[in-house]
């Protein structure tokens, strides 16, 4: 696709996004084995919850598991003390994070809004993979759009980033 952004600009948007990303403390994600597995917790709040269930349960077989990497479809936080969590997004949830900040905005000031983006591009990159196989028309117009609107994001963020230097560069001049 010729609307794709070029590599100097995506380097530019990386650097603020993983910037961003740097600053937003996570832990990895955590469960508890023979439990309700879908359930997330940083490990702190995993241990406390394998003992409390010991104790309800002294025959149960729980366990903290987890700690390494995993995917998932949104971001993790703990169900216990809200703390953000680390995962890898699936294709649906990097397409689920570009149509949100495609509804409702981003921010390049926040790092929340940043570290999601650092997550859309590490879990998906900027270009549908070359010689990949579809399953039928559908997947690869879908695979498509995506980083259409991947792009057309990126270039939304770069026209803000542009604006606000441009701006501060008017408000350094009028300084002095």
């Amino acid at each position: 696709m010729t609307d794709y952004i070029p590599e100097f600009d995506r380097g530019k948007l990386e650097t603020l996004f993983n910037a961003g990303a740097s600053r937003v403390p996570s832990e990895p994600e955590h469960w508890i084995h023979n439990a309700d597995e879908g359930l997330s917790y940083c490990y702190e709040c995993c241990e406390k919850e394998v003992k409390r269930l010991l104790k309800e349960n002294p025959k149960g077989e729980y366990c903290v598991d987890g700690g390494w990497g995993t995917d998932g479809d949104s971001t993790p936080f703990c169900e216990i003390c809200h703390k953000l969590l680390e995962n890898t997004l699936t294709d649906y949830g990097c397409e689920a994070e570009v149509e949100h900040f495609m509804d409702n905005g981003f921010d390049p000031n926040s790092d929340d809004d940043c570290r999601a983006m650092s997550e859309v591009i590490g879990g998906r990159g900027w270009e549908p993979l070359q010689d990949l196989i579809y399953r039928d028309k559908y997947e690869e117009k879908s695979a498509l759009q995506y980083f259409t609107d991947l792009h057309k994001l990126c270039k939304s963020i770069l026209m803000q980033l542009n604006t606000n230097t441009s701006g501060q560069r008017k408000r350094e001049c009028k300084r002095i």
